[in-house]
Formats: structure tokens, sequence, C-alpha cells
């Protein structure tokens, strides 16, 4: 799987933009520079999930349309067993290794996912 950041990045400007704030204001509310803010938003510089969802809440925007559109491939094949056991497994290992604050905003955006995607009458 393949994460566009610069995808990541122009989601980023659109909601700023739709904030009315500029750069400089929103680099100063996240107490970084604007040079570093710049990188971010044009794709430069890889954020961190924690960043990404600092900027959403900063923003006040949801963590997921930062996100929105950033997967370029998906490799779906080497997962054939699409269960909920087998999907809570794979979450499992890709949250092994994060900070306790990375596996709690992956939480969080796997809850956004699931309301946002649950068919009427469930699955």
């Amino acid at each position: 799987m393949i994460v566009s950041y610069k995808t990541i990045g122009q989601n980023i400007r659109a909601a700023r933009k739709a904030a009315g704030l500029t750069q400089e204001q929103i680099a100063e509310q996240l107490r970084m520079s604007q040079l570093h803010f710049g990188r971010l938003e044009r794709g430069e510089r890889p954020a961190s999930l924690e960043q990404i969802a600092l900027i959403a809440q900063t923003l006040r925007v949801p963590l997921a349309s930062l996100l929105n559109g950033c997967v370029m491939e998906e490799d779906f094949a080497s997962e054939p067993d699409d269960s909920a056991q087998a999907l809570g497994k794979s979450v499992a290992q890709l949250a092994s290794g994060c900070s306790a604050r990375s596996r709690r905003l992956m939480h969080t955006l796997c809850q956004a996912v699931a309301s946002s995607e649950k068919l009427p009458g469930g699955e």
C-alpha cells in the first residue's frame, strides 16, 4: 500500500482555506514553523498520524477528511480472509510498535470509518 502525502497535503490545504486561515496562522496555532507546515501541506514531508490528527483538531475537521484519497495502491490479495477477526489481527499487527497515542488515533479512525460505512440492517 502506498500513502500519498501529497494528497493529504492537498486535503489539509483545502481545509485550511475553508477555515479562512493562512499558513502562518495555522502554523502558529500548531506551534510549528511556517516552513515546516508548508512542506506538510505540499506533501514534501511525510506527516505522522499524530501530526495529521492535531491538524484536523486545530482545523475542526474530521481526521478522515484529511486522509481521504491518500491510499494510492491497496493490495488486498495478500489478505483473502475479510472476516472481522482477520481484520482485527491485521490491525493489531499494524499497531504493534506504535505509541499509545497513535493506537488511540487508529481506534478513533477505525470507529469513524465503521460508522460511516455501516450498511442499513448491518452486515
